[in-house]
């Protein structure tokens, strides 16, 4: 038999409450369930019983709350994870709900990679460097990050031009000044040195043709 060493309210999540068997946390209810179980403080709990909790209730839950998180925007598997930890759902009931979410693709993070680059390039370009620290943080593999930017068309050049081009277009002439006020524009993009100095080599030489 099973001893439960405590009940404690959770800090985060007042609703639940946090169930230790032999000092270790096993895991969260809320209290109605922790009154439909029986559950208290210094008494046993029978094996079949938090086999059942533990393998069939608590993992619905944590499926659910992955599969609610996911319903609405892709999400990568390090921010299911976070979330379901989060939500204090201990590492092996994280485990199985991640390999079930990996083995259906309801999480796929080359798929989310290759959708998060086309959306940022066709909403707000960045250079490969930023795109690649962006999708760093969201817990991509590099990896998967290097394969899906070279399977990627980016022109790099072509994108630098345009955001150039919109913010020259009021300007009557590219002084030093605004060169590196630009350039430094450019870097926070992500662009490259050469990318950079081909860009405004182009601009200046086609807004400023046939001038005087």
């Amino acid at each position: 038999m099973l001893k439960i060493t405590a009940i404690t309210q959770q800090l985060h999540h007042p609703e639940r409450y946090s169930v230790f068997i032999d000092d270790d946390f096993a895991f969260g209810l809320p209290i109605q369930d922790i009154a439909y179980f029986k559950l208290k403080e210094g008494e046993e709990i029978a094996q079949n019983k938090y086999d059942f909790i533990k393998n069939e209730l608590i993992y619905v839950k944590a499926q659910d709350t992955a599969l609610n998180y996911i319903s609405y925007k892709m999400r990568t598997e390090k921010e299911v994870r976070t979330k379901l930890f989060e939500k204090e759902f201990t590492e092996d009931i994280i485990e199985r709900v991640i390999n079930f979410l990996i083995e259906y693709h309801y999480v796929d993070d080359e798929k989310y990679c290759e959708s998060y680059i086309k959306q940022r390039l066709r909403c707000n370009p960045k250079g490969s460097y930023v795109l690649k620290m962006e999708l760093k943080q969201r817990g991509i593999k590099e990896s998967i990050i290097c394969r899906t930017l070279e399977q990627v068309n980016i022109d790099e050049f072509g994108d630098a031009v345009k955001l150039l081009e919109k913010k020259c277009l009021y300007l009557e002439k590219i002084d030093e000044k605004e060169k590196k006020r630009l350039s430094a524009f450019l870097q926070r993009r992500g662009y490259s040195y050469d990318i950079i100095k081909e860009s405004f080599e182009y601009v200046t030489k086609n807004k400023y043709k046939g001038e005087t």
